[in-house]
């Protein structure tokens, strides 16, 4: 039910263009903030998320890189990190794993925002059996 969300999500508001990668180890890290509102209320209720304007979401997942160069092939991965806003107030990250089997797997963690917040994205993801890969990055959020 969430990768229906999320891929009707990217194809429908852009999110696809706030997306970072990283490529490295034969994986591709993909980051992408999103707001918690983009969520049904059904999906929000499901995973424990909260709905609002003040809240968003990072979503993350680990790929292997493909022989023809493709990504695909989602696996899973330990991912930690935390935000820093401007003033240098942190917040520690506390992924979620969201597992649908067949490849399917996404981790996500609420990030409290507020409009036109520029904030630095702070990530170690560890695929498994890799090393981990660093991820650092600043994405500016815009609430309604």
């Amino acid at each position: 039910m969430f990768r229906l969300i999320v891929c009707l999500f990217a194809l429908g508001t852009g999110f696809a263009h706030a997306t970072e990668m990283v490529r490295e180890q034969g994986f591709e890290i993909q980051v992408q903030p999103f707001p918690s509102t983009f969520l049904t209320p059904e999906v929000a209720s499901t995973y424990g998320f909260e709905r609002s304007r003040r809240q968003a979401l990072l979503n993350v997942v680990a790929l292997t890189v493909q022989p023809d160069g493709m990504a695909r092939g989602a696996v899973p991965a330990k991912v930690t990190g935390f935000v820093k806003n401007l003033l240098g107030q942190t917040q520690e990250l506390t992924f979620r794993e969201i597992d649908e089997g067949e490849g399917a797997v996404y981790y996500l963690a609420p990030v409290r925002v507020s409009n036109q917040e520029n904030i630095q994205i702070v990530l170690e993801v560890i695929p498994a059996g890799a090393r981990a890969i660093d991820i650092d990055f600043r994405h500016q959020f815009y609430v309604d």
